[in-house]
C-alpha cells in the first residue's frame, strides 16, 4: 500500500489488518483535507483484512443500521455529517464489527465518539509529495511527464492528491488534442489556458477576490448570486483555500477581503 508521505499511518496498517483478521475489531477515524486518499485508504484496508464490507456515507443526518451484522467491516464516508451519535455508541462499544469512519472536519464530532475511535489524521502533502505522485500517476498511464512538469502541476494542486490528478488528466488531454510537447512551456500554457495560476489559484478564485476587494465584505449568498457560483462550491472549495492563504476571513459582517495573493494576473 504506497500513500506518499504517510508512512506513520501506512506503519500502523498492517498491525490494525492483523488484529482484525484475528477478530479483534477497531473503530478507526481516518481524518484529512478533502482528496487526501482517506476514502482510498479506508477501501484498501478493508480489503487487505479479507472480509466483506459495505460502504455508506450519511444521507439526511441518517446512516443505514441495515447492514450492521451482515458485514464484518464498514465503511463511512463524511461521517461529520452524521446526527444521532447516541445510537451508534453500542455497536461501537460491542467491537463485534470494525468501523471505518472518514472525514474531513476537526471540530464537529462529539467526544464520546472520537474517544471510541483510534484516530488516524493525514499529515500535508508538500510540492514534493505530490510531485512523486504525479509522476507515478503519470507514468501509468503511460505518458510520462518529467521532473520539472511534475513540479509545475504539483504546485498548482491545493495540496491535494485527487486535485493533482484531476490536473494532470486535464493538462494531458489538451497537450493530445492541440499535440503540444509535453515540456514545461507547454504545461504552463496549458494550466493557464484552463484557468489555473501559481499556487493553485483558479480563476474562481480570483473573480471571487476581485468581487470581495470592491464590495469590502459580504455575505456568501450574494457572493454566489453575483458571481453565478454554487455556494457549496464557494464554501467547500474555494473559501478554505482562500482562508489558508491569508486572502479572506469570515467575519460576523460577511466575508472580509484581507490581501491579493503575489504574481497573479488578475482577470481582464
Amino acid at each position: 500500500m504506497k500513500f506518499v508521505n504517510q508512512t506513520r499511518i501506512i506503519a500502523e496498517v498492517n498491525p490494525l489488518v492483523r488484529a482484525i483478521k484475528d477478530g479483534n475489531h477497531q473503530n478507526l477515524l481516518l481524518q484529512g483535507p478533502a482528496g487526501c486518499g482517506k476514502t482510498s485508504l479506508a477501501k484498501n484496508l478493508s480489503n487487505k483484512t479479507g472480509f466483506n464490507w459495505d460502504i455508506q456515507i450519511p444521507v439526511k443526518g441518517q446512516i443505514n443500521y441495515q447492514y450492521f451484522g451482515d458485514f464484518p467491516v464498514h465503511v463511512v464516508d463524511e461521517i461529520h455529517k452524521f446526527r444521532n451519535w447516541e445510537l451508534l455508541y453500542p455497536y461501537l462499544d460491542d467491537k463485534d464489527e470494525t468501523f471505518i469512519f472518514c472525514t474531513t472536519e476537526y471540530g464537529e464530532s462529539p467526544e464520546p465518539f472520537l474517544s471510541r475511535c483510534i484516530r488516524l489524521s493525514f499529515e500535508p502533502y508538500s510540492v514534493e509529495d505530490l510531485s512523486t505522485i504525479i509522476y507515478r500517476y503519470a507514468t501509468a498511464r503511460r505518458f510520462p511527464l518529467n521532473q520539472e512538469c511534475c513540479i509545475l502541476i504539483a504546485g498548482a494542486s491545493r495540496g491535494s492528491p485527487r486535485i493533482a490528478k484531476q490536473r494532470f488528466d486535464r493538462v494531458k488531454m489538451m497537450l493530445q488534442y492541440y499535440e503540444y510537447d509535453s515540456n514545461l512551456s507547454w504545461v504552463d500554457h496549458v494550466l493557464r489556458q484552463l484557468g489555473i495560476y501559481d499556487s493553485g489559484y483558479t480563476s474562481e478564485d480570483i473573480r471571487y477576490l476581485e468581487y470581495l476587494e470592491n464590495t469590502g465584505a459580504s455575505s456568501i449568498l450574494n457572493i454566489s448570486r453575483t458571481l453565478r457560483l454554487d455556494k457549496n462550491t464557494l464554501v467547500k472549495e474555494v473559501e478554505p483555500f482562500l482562508l489558508e492563504k491569508g486572502n479572506i476571513e469570515i467575519t460576523s459582517k460577511g466575508r472580509k477581503f484581507l490581501t491579493w495573493p503575489e504574481n497573479i494576473t488578475r482577470i481582464a
